[in-house]
C-alpha cells in the first residue's frame, strides 16, 4: 500500500509471526512498530497520512486500529470482547530440523496442559503453499481441538513463505515428497519431546493442506484419521481445470503433463496414484463450485478409495468458491472437520 508521501507499506510473514515494514522513497527499509497489534492487514491511508488497518492480538481475531501523526496504533473497536474473555489455548513456535532445513510451525497446547503427559495430536496443514502458520492469527478450530485435550501442529513445510526464498523454492519440482518429510519430521520431533501420544495422531488440511493430507495418508501409516479438504489429488486435472493457469507449470519447473516425460512426472506426484496404499479413515470435503481445485478431484479420490475398500466419507458442500463464504456453511464445514477426529483419537 502506498502512503501519500510516496513510501510503500508491506506486510510479510517472518518465522511464525506477521509484521509490517515501510520502504521510504529513497529505498530505506524500517520495521513498523504496531505495539500489541499483530497479524496486521495492509493499511488504508487518508490524504493527510493517517491510516487504519485491521489486526488481531494474541486473544482476538481482528479489530480496527488507527495511526495518526506518527503516534502508536490506537485500537478503536471492540468487536471480539466475548472471545477475549474466554479461556483460550497457549500457542507457541515449535522448531525442528529436516533435510538440511531449520523448520518451524505453530503448536497449540491442550487447555489445562499438564507437563509430562502425552496427548493426542492433530495436524492442521496450511494451503498455498506460499502461506504460513502464524501465532499472530486466531484459529477457531485449533481452539476447539485444544478444548478437547489435543495438541495441534500447524507445520510450515517447504514452500511456506516465512523462512526465505530458498525454503519457499524448495518445493519446486518436489511438490509433495519433500514437504511430506518436513511434516512427518515435525511429528517425530513432538514425539521425541515427550508431548504427544504416537498412537493418536490425525492429519488434516485444506487446499494445499488437503494435497499434503492426501499425499501423507498414501505414504505414511501413522495416522488414525484424516480430513482432506479441497485437495489437489490429480495434478493433470489441476493443470487443465484450475483458474490459475500458470500455477502447476511453475511448481513443476515448467514441465507440461502433455509430453510423455511430463505425464509420468505429474502422475507420480498425484496423491490419487497411491490410493490403494491408504489405510487411514478419511473424510473428503469439497465445494461443488470450487474454481481453484475443482470438485472433480474430490469425486475421483473418493471413488478410488471406495473401490479399494477404504474407510472413506465424502461431503460435497453446495457452495461457490474455494472455501464456503457464508457463515452457516463455514461453521458446518468446520464442525464436520473437527468432529471427524474425535471417534478415532
Amino acid at each position: 500500500a502506498f502512503a501519500p508521501d510516496g513510501s510503500l507499506y508491506m506486510t510479510a510473514d517472518d518465522r511464525t509471526t506477521t509484521g509490517m515494514w515501510r520502504v521510504d522513497p529513497n529505498g530505506a527499509v524500517s520495521h513498523v512498530n504496531l505495539g500489541d497489534a499483530i497479524g496486521a492487514s495492509l493499511p488504508v491511508f487518508s490524504n493527510k497520512g493517517t491510516y487504519v488497518f485491521t489486526a488481531g492480538t494474541a486473544r482476538d481475531p481482528s479489530e480496527l486500529y488507527v495511526v495518526a501523526d506518527g503516534a502508536a496504533p490506537r485500537r478503536v473497536t471492540d468487536y471480539n470482547a466475548a472471545i477475549e474473555a474466554m479461556q483460550l489455548p497457549v500457542r507457541k513456535e515449535f522448531t525442528w530440523r529436516n533435510d538440511g532445513f531449520d523448520e518451524d510451525g505453530v503448536l497449540t497446547y491442550p487447555l489445562n496442559y499438564t507437563a509430562g503427559r502425552r496427548y493426542p495430536l492433530v495436524l492442521q496443514i496450511h494451503g498455498g503453499p506460499t502461506e504460513t502458520a502464524s501465532t499472530d492469527r486466531f484459529n477457531e478450530m485449533d481452539a476447539e481441538w485444544s478444548a478437547h485435550g489435543y495438541f495441534v501442529l500447524e507445520p510450515n513445510y517447504r514452500g511456506s513463505d516465512n523462512l526465505g526464498f530458498a525454503y519457499a523454492k524448495g518445493m519446486l519440482g518436489d511438490v509433495d515428497a519433500g514437504p511430506g518429510r518436513d511434516i512427518v519430521a515435525g511429528v517425530k520431533a513432538l514425539e521425541a519431546a515427550g508431548l504427544v501420544d504416537a498412537s493418536k495422531v490425525g492429519v488434516s488440511g485444506w487446499s494445499g493442506g488437503g494435497l499434503m493430507t492426501s499425499w501423507l495418508i498414501g505414504h505414511y501409516h501413522i495416522w488414525k484419521a484424516a480430513v482432506s479438504g479441497a485437495a489437489v489429488n490429480d495434478f493433470i486435472e489441476e493443470y487443465d481445470l484450475s483458474d490459475i493457469i500458470d500455477y502447476m507449470p511453475a511448481l513443476m519447473n515448467g514441465i507440461s503433463p502433455w509430453t510423455p516425460a511430463g505425464r509420468k512426472t505429474y502422475i507420480a506426484a498425484s496423491p490419487i496414484t497411491y490410493a490403494s496404499q491408504v489405510t487411514t479413515p478419511t473424510l473428503i470435503l469439497s465445494d461443488t463450485g470450487d474454481y481453484r481445485v475443482p470438485a472433480v478431484q474430490a469425486y475421483g479420490f473418493y471413488r478410488a478409495l471406495k473401490e479399494y475398500g477404504k474407510n472413506v466419507t465424502f461431503v460435497a458442500i453446495p457452495a461457490y468458491g474455494h472455501f464456503p463464504s457464508d457463515p452457516v456453511r463455514q461453521l458446518e464445514t468446520e464442525k464436520r472437520w473437527t468432529g471427524w477426529m474425535y471417534p478415532y483419537l
